[in-house]
């Protein structure tokens, strides 16, 4: 065994690469991605390390963005992807690949690329094919572990996929990145992972949010409304169009307050997962159809418009708990409700106001309070803003890239 460790060559570079296969209409989950690039390459730069992006389709970044970053691209083909996976986890091909002159294609990319360690960025199946670099991966959430309730999920192959991919991966990850302690802890006892392992990096909107600046745009964010005929008060709520997402509470709450003759509007956007039929036809039965608004997915430069041009933003998502949202609405003083789903609490804090899920009426009254109580209202955007002020990702950064270094360091110690 000292032999053949001896006898192992290990390169150690000064190169860190992102591995790339996020769908860009993924919504919050590619925004959040945004926003880790930018920051990752900056401390790159400030720790000496040269920074590089894989992706492994040409269409999941704009021009504008890759001309800002150095980019390579590697894709393996369906039978390719198979081969690897067999050859690197079937205990029987793994001892006999050597016969059939098996080539691990990814391995030899990122060792020609002088890449040291590769971070993906979610439950990548490339994560299987690595064998001798070092790698750590970014995950959001467990949803498929917590709410094996949902048929979306459970019933769905590209989750279950995903989850196959985790427990593979994630024991042999040399760190992992989540949002908050919540989700660490989750990880931690759904894949066996020690806590040590698990760093967290919390959750910021893009840099096209962030850097949003509301004052200077007043005259751009009243002409978006009159552009794209926005109802005079409306709420927001930005996800994809998946029963688990509850926009049924929203459609719910606003009949309730029709009834009350309070004229208040939805609009939803996102990606349709084939639900939108669903909740058009549900608007009907609730004869409040002009009451809601329903767009295909925005890109990131309308998303400002949409929200400071609402009452405020409603998420009613029955999977949680931690979601991009909130943090957008935060930065653009746009008030928050939000589930009172278990352990949130100690990440937004009094920054929201809690609903139920499962009750219209809970949400309806807290709409009609924001509608008739400016101290209510004024309250609750003071709150966000200050919780996003008190976010210091820079702090996190540092511990993540202190694991690096540490990493580097036990590899440089076989080099000879």
């Amino acid at each position: 065994m000292g032999s053949n460790l001896h006898n192992s060559k290990v390169i150690v570079n000064k190169k860190i690469a992102i591995f790339v296969d996020t769908e860009k209409s993924s919504g919050g989950a590619f925004h959040e991605l945004l926003f880790f690039i930018k920051s990752f390459e900056k401390y790159c730069s400030k720790h000496e390390l040269e920074f590089v992006i894989i992706r492994s389709d040409k269409k999941i970044f704009d021009d504008n963005f890759t001309s800002k970053f150095k980019i390579l691209d590697f894709k393996l083909n369906a039978i390719q992807r198979y081969l690897h996976f067999v050859f690197n986890y079937h205990h029987f091909f793994r001892r006999i690949r050597g016969i059939f002159r098996f080539k691990n294609k990814f391995e030899q990319f990122l060792q020609k690329a002088n890449i040291d360690q590769v971070i993906f960025t979610g439950p990548s199946q490339y994560a299987l094919y690595v064998e001798k670099t070092p790698y750590g991966i970014i995950i959001p959430d467990v949803a498929l572990r917590e709410n094996v309730e949902f048929p979306e999920l459970s019933s769905n192959p590209e989750f279950v996929r995903k989850d196959e991919v985790l427990s593979k991966a994630l024991p042999r990850a040399s760190y992992i990145i989540t949002n908050s302690e919540i989700i660490k802890k989750r990880i931690s006892f759904f894949y066996k992972i020690l806590m040590e392992r698990i760093l967290i990096v919390s959750q910021q909107p893009s840099d096209y949010i962030r850097n949003f600046n509301i004052e200077k745009n007043l005259v751009n964010i009243q002409d978006y409304r009159k552009k794209k005929a926005l109802p005079e008060q409306y709420i927001f709520y930005p996800a994809m169009y998946f029963p688990h997402k509850n926009h049924k509470l929203i459609i719910d709450a606003i009949q309730i307050l029709s009834k009350k003759n309070i004229k208040l509007s939805a609009v939803f956007c996102g990606k349709d997962k084939g639900y939108k039929d669903n909740l058009k036809n549900y608007c009907n039965e609730k004869k409040i159809s002009e009451r809601i608004i329903f767009l295909n997915f925005v890109k990131e430069e309308e998303l400002p418009y949409l929200y400071c041009n609402s009452l405020a933003l409603v998420m009613p998502s029955l999977i949680g708990p931690t979601n991009i949202p909130p943090w957008e609405a935060f930065k653009l003083k746009v008030p928050v409700f939000y589930p009172d789903f278990g352990g949130i609490k100690t990440i937004l804090k009094d920054a929201v106001h809690y609903i139920d899920s499962f009750d219209p009426n809970i949400l309806a009254e807290g709409l009609q309070k924001i509608l008739s109580d400016e101290k209510f209202k004024g309250d609750m955007i003071k709150n966000g803003e200050q919780l996003y002020n008190s976010i210091e990702t820079s702090k996190e950064f540092d511990i993540i890239f202190n694991r690096i270094k540490h990493i580097r360091n036990i590899r440089l110690r076989w080099i000879f």
